[in-house]
């Protein structure tokens, strides 16, 4: 992510964090917790900057725009600026991209390159809305590109480096960034070898490095070489630590086809102990694997393209010291193959049939998949499931879990194998709902936060089950709906058109208040998620009955009717406005929003959903 303006990825974690702030005045406590204090956010300012936001290619959920920082601590929450801007994403993108209330940029593009510039509102409770224009991009993935300190060079002295720390299997270049220099006498090819002669003793200044490869967006990395002076003694001294141990040293293994740095594999601990510098060359009759270079300091570079097991002795001398000698090992083995860990989505008592085949290596090569016998063994055991020898997660799911993970190996001939792990949802089949209820606990609620006494519960925190008695059905609901950008979204299917009135069971901490949808919007979808066609429910107003500070009785209240479409559409409840409490001594709105308990559809048309039970452990 790029800002006109560096601003810290703060507002990131702010929205999932846990933030104190309130819903009641100070003399106010929760029924049943008369331990926390009440602390009353301030009036606040949201820094909102306009930005360039990434998304990755082919990888789901990667980007995000949230760059908004609230100056009284609140949870920032995003959303586009009205529906021109969704359309604007939705031309662009095929309406496979939308933008979540954390600021996650939901859904998956398979393409790079297009961009396109939409306006996103940032919002906090007791902050004026701000609005950036974001620019939504979608790119390749990046070069797994670090930076270092490299090793001290000395004033006079031949100097080796290399700054190629891509883990990434690439063809990498790198070039040194425009503005960057480095200590005088030095210079860098395109491998990312620093060499030459220093001439300047004094403390290094930070350079950066680009790393470019095909496939892959560019990477900048900072890099730093401190010069210090070349000492020189007379003294007669000795070599130590040359090697760690007595007979063959085995180096780092390097892989066919990839760029192979070594800094301090020879070199190592080795020291002379009148602190003279110490040089390192091939003893007459040894040579390293073609296409590799030992550097006098002890440095070995470059890229060999075919396997061999070579070992060679080293020559390591000084001023006034001895010479040494070791004999060290190296292996090239053959090209790693590229194997990322990735997700994926299964239903409970439904046949898999889900490909993982997704490793890379040469072209036409056959790539094969195999698990441990304990793996396999407690992949089947546990979740019903095998992987075939071609990637194919095959059998029928045997209970759901939000997440559990596997590890696969894939292998070819000619290649290393590379191990990645699997990571899988497996969902409750698509089912119509208990009693005709769709409980808002069993929904979707990764990102939201909201607000409450002495706390910002997040997520799945913000189920209840602590109260008894107040006819709550199932035991549990949203509770800490206090953030006036907060919403939850019924995702349903429908079997055909339905026109039908909605009842939401609720119950208020507010005292007796009156809903309307100015402050408490009712809203349908077509579509899986928030990015489709939007129609607004108008019920006119609904009066909740309720105590103030603690809940009472839950009941059912219709809020109009709705029209679904055949097929997939969501149901969202949106809270606008959470002053409905009055205000306190000093005029500041006292924050409070309904308990939600789920909602439900007066109908005879089948209305199904995919319920997330996995969000309450009993």
């Amino acid at each position: 992510m790029k800002n006109k303006k560096i601003i810290s990825l703060i507002g990131i974690m702010l929205a999932t964090c846990v933030l104190f702030c309130s819903c009641a005045d100070n003399a106010a406590t929760p029924s049943g917790d008369t331990s926390s204090a009440v602390k009353v956010l301030q009036d606040g300012v949201i820094t909102y900057e306009n930005a360039t936001c990434e998304s990755i290619v082919n990888v789901e959920d990667s980007g995000t725009v949230a760059t908004a920082v609230a100056s009284n601590g609140a949870p920032v929450t995003y959303k586009l600026q009205d529906d021109a801007e969704l359309a604007k994403l939705n031309n662009a993108f095929g309406s496979a991209l939308s933008i979540a209330a954390d600021g996650t940029i939901k859904g998956v593009y398979n393409a790079a390159g297009k961009k396109i510039k939409v306006k996103i509102t940032a919002s906090a409770e007791k902050c004026e809305d701000v609005t950036a224009e974001i620019t939504v991009t979608v790119v390749n993935a990046h070069l797994k590109y670090v930076g270092r300190q490299l090793a001290d060079a000395r004033e006079g002295i031949e100097y080796a480096a290399s700054v190629a720390y891509v883990t990434d299997d690439a063809e990498v270049t790198y070039k040194l960034e425009s503005g960057s220099t480095l200590p005088a006498g030095l210079s860098m090819n395109s491998s990312g070898k620093i060499s030459g002669t220093p001439t300047e003793v004094g403390p290094g200044t930070p350079f950066k490095v680009t790393a470019s490869a095909p496939k892959f967006s560019a990477t900048t990395a900072e890099f730093v070489i401190d010069v210090v002076i070349d000492h020189h003694s007379d003294t007669p001294s000795k070599i130590i630590n040359f090697g760690a141990k007595e007979g063959d040293k085995q180096l780092e293994t390097a892989y066919v086809g990839t760029q192979y740095v070594n800094q301090a594999g020879v070199a190592g601990n080795a020291s002379a102990l009148n602190d003279n510098n110490i040089t390192y060359t091939l003893q007459e009759g040894s040579a390293l694997p073609e296409g590799l270079e030992l550097c006098s300091n002890g440095a070995i570079f470059g890229k060999c393209e075919e396997m061999t097991e070579c070992t060679f002795t080293v020559i390591a001398a000084a001023d006034n010291c001895a010479s040494v000698t070791k004999t060290f090992t190296l292996k090239v083995i053959p090209k790693r193959i590229m194997f990322e860990s990735s997700n994926g989505e299964l239903t409970m008592g439904e046949a898999a049939s889900f490909s993982i085949a997704t490793a890379v290596a040469g072209e036409g090569v056959t790539v094969t998949y195999s698990m441990t016998d304990e793996d396999a063994a407690a992949l089947k055991n546990t979740y019903g499931l095998e992987v075939s020898s071609e990637g194919l997660v095959t059998g029928t799911p045997t209970k759901v879990v939000e997440l559990m993970s596997f590890r696969v190996t894939a292998s070819a001939e000619g290649y290393t194998s590379t191990e990645a792990v699997k990571y899988f949802r497996i969902n409750e089949p698509l089912q119509a709902p208990a009693n005709g209820r769709f409980e808002a606990e069993y929904i979707n609620i990764m990102g939201k936060s909201g607000t409450g006494y002495s706390a910002s519960p997040t997520g799945k925190d913000m189920i209840d089950t602590s109260f008894e008695g107040l006819n709550i059905s199932n035991g549990a609901f949203v509770n800490y709906m206090h953030n006036d950008t907060i919403t939850l979204e019924f995702v349903v299917y429908a079997e055909s058109d339905v026109s039908a009135p909605l009842y939401i069971q609720m119950g208020s901490e507010m005292g007796n208040v009156t809903l309307t949808p100015a402050g408490f919007g009712v809203y349908t979808y077509e579509g899986k998620d928030t990015s489709g066609t939007k129609t607004t429910v108008n019920y006119g107003s609904v009066a909740v009955t309720g105590a103030s500070a603690q809940y009472t009785e839950f009941k059912e209240y219709r809020f109009g009717t709705v029209n679904l479409k055949q097929g997939w559409n969501v149901v969202q409840l949106a809270v606008h406005n959470n002053g409905y409490r009055g205000k306190d001594n000093d005029g500041n709105n006292i924050t409070g929003g309904p308990g939600i308990d789920y909602i439900r559809f007066d109908t005879t048309t089948s209305i199904k959903w995919v319920p997330c039970t996995y969000n309450i452990v009993r």
